[in-house]
């Protein structure tokens, strides 16, 4: 069940001009990979929350982090708290990879996230530690800071194959994520998050590959929890709610060439 609670902020990593981590304390019930919440803190000039993938998870320390990406007004706020200020979570909300995962743990399943769609994917290796995940991580610019890389992939970095890629080819493969996905590996399954174009490359890998893709999708929210259709999904059953309904999906349940 949902709570929103007002958190105090532990740690603003600020990684690069792009990417930030932002870690709070969470009393909360604790959230699974894929969920998300809706932030908004106190000191702020945004009227709305904004919604955030779940990067890790600290159970015993009851602390969470967010994995962000400076993209607008709200998100450089953000990156501007600091230790000990108040940041109202709402969440967890949505649903979570774990019921999209074959049922066998000898399962293969490539993970392909892009930018910050990174972050969902990772606490997933997190939270299924035994599981054989092959992660293919993309980027607009490479990281110049090996340990600046290392601090965006998390858990990733716990996968049992890694490739990263850069479209500038900066200490990394030069070119798009879904190009290097090794279809030699014959994965049971592929779960992807990341802009709409990644989304759709890896929907059509997926579909010469023949294997089930499911997606996260990401979606401009007002509420996260379905009352406003503010980020409603076009799917082959209808209209659905991001944030009540996914926002992990069954890629062949989607539209998205519309």
């Amino acid at each position: 069940m949902k709570k929103s609670l007002d958190c105090i902020v532990k740690n603003n990593i600020q990684v690069n001009d792009d990417f930030f981590i932002l870690e709070a304390g969470w009393e909360g019930v604790p959230p699974k990979a894929g969920q998300f919440f809706m932030l908004k803190p106190q000191r702020t000039s945004v009227f709305l929350p904004r919604p955030v993938s779940v990067f890790e998870y600290d159970p015993s320390g009851k602390v969470i982090k967010f994995l962000i990406v400076k993209v607008g007004t709200g998100t450089r706020e953000m990156a501007l708290l600091e230790t000990g200020e108040i940041l109202k979570l709402t969440g967890p909300l949505g649903n979570s990879w774990a019921s999209f995962l074959p049922d066998s743990k000898k399962s293969r399943i490539a993970l392909v996230g892009g930018s910050a769609g990174i972050a969902p994917l990772a606490a997933l290796i997190a939270e299924n530690q035994n599981m054989d995940f092959h992660f293919y991580a993309g980027f607009k610019n490479g990281f110049t800071n090996k340990e600046n890389e290392n601090t965006v992939l998390g858990s990733a970095l716990k996968a049992q194959k890694l490739v990263i890629t850069a479209e500038d080819g900066v200490n990394a493969v030069q070119g798009r994520v879904i190009d290097f996905i090794d279809i030699k590996e014959n994965y049971d399954a592929l779960l992807a998050c990341g802009s709409r174009e990644m989304i759709k490359a890896a929907v059509k890998f997926c579909e010469t590959a023949n294997i089930p893709c499911y997606v996260s999708i990401d979606s401009r929210m007002a509420c996260g929890v379905g009352a406003c259709l503010g980020c409603t999904v076009k799917t082959k059953n209808g209209n659905r709610s991001c944030c009540a309904d996914g926002p992990v999906f069954p890629a062949g349940d989607l539209i998205l060439d519309e």
